[in-house]
C-alpha cells in the first residue's frame, strides 16, 4: 500500500461524451481531453525546476480518513517528496524511500516505464501518450471563477492495483487542481494541489 501512496503523490505533478463502457483501448481516447493534456504538458515542459505543495486524503476500507500534507520538488530528473510518514529522494538513477516510523530506507533503481511504481512528476505528464491508458472528459463546469474539467483515466492492463484515476484541471489557468485514484482494494486517494512554484528553462 505504501507504493500506491507514493505512486499517487508523484502522479499529480506532473498531469464528456464517451460512456466509460466504451473506453476499452487507446483508440477510444477523447481528442478534446488530449488537447487539454497536451497544453498542460507543454507548460510543464518549460519548467526547469518546480515545487508542488499538496494535501492528500487517504480513505482506506474500515479505517478513518487520514489527511497528510507534503511537497514534491523536481529539478530535471532529480526529485524529492516530503511527507509526515515518509520521504523520497531520486537522483535520476536511484530512488531512496525513507519510512520514518520504521526507521527504514528502501533503495530501488529508477524505472522510466509507464507501469513503474515510482515516476517523477514530468514522467507522469507523458504517460497518457504511451497508449497504456484510455482517457476521456467526464465533466466540465464553472465554479469559483474556474473552468473546471474532469478527465478520467482507465489503465488498459488488468494487473494494475488501481481501477481508474480522475484528474481535475482548471482549463482557463492551465493548472492541475486535484487527482483522485481508485484502487482495486476499495482504497481511495485524493491529492489536492495547493501551490506550484516553478522556474522556467
Amino acid at each position: 500500500m505504501k507504493q500506491s501512496i507514493v505512486f499517487l503523490i508523484l502522479l499529480m505533478t506532473l498531469h464528456i461524451g464517451k460512456a466509460q463502457s466504451t473506453m476499452t483501448s487507446a483508440k477510444d481516447n477523447d481528442p478534446k481531453a488530449k488537447t487539454i493534456l497536451d497544453k498542460l504538458k507543454k507548460q510543464y515542459d518549460t519548467y526547469k525546476t518546480m515545487e508542488v505543495k499538496f494535501e492528500m486524503e487517504l480513505e482506506l476500507p474500515s479505517q478513518p480518513k487520514e489527511v497528510q500534507k507534503g511537497s514534491v520538488i523536481q529539478d530535471g530528473k532529480k526529485y524529492q517528496v516530503k511527507m509526515k510518514d515518509q520521504e523520497i529522494y531520486a537522483d535520476g538513477k536511484t530512488v531512496w524511500i525513507y519510512l520514518k516510523k520504521n526507521k527504514e530506507v528502501q533503495i530501488t533503481d529508477v524505472d522510466d516505464s509507464a507501469t513503474a511504481d515510482f515516476l517523477s512528476p514530468k514522467q507522469m505528464m507523458t504517460i497518457y501518450e504511451k497508449g497504456e491508458y484510455v482517457y476521456a472528459i467526464v465533466d466540465e463546469r464553472n465554479a469559483s471563477g474556474m473552468q473546471m474539467v474532469d478527465i478520467e483515466f482507465k489503465p488498459l492492463s488488468k494487473k494494475t492495483e488501481y481501477t481508474k484515476m480522475r484528474l481535475t484541471i482548471d482549463k482557463k489557468a492551465n493548472k492541475i487542481l486535484s487527482l483522485r485514484v481508485f484502487s482495486r482494494d476499495g482504497s481511495k486517494y485524493t491529492l489536492k494541489v495547493s501551490d506550484i512554484l516553478s522556474k522556467k528553462v
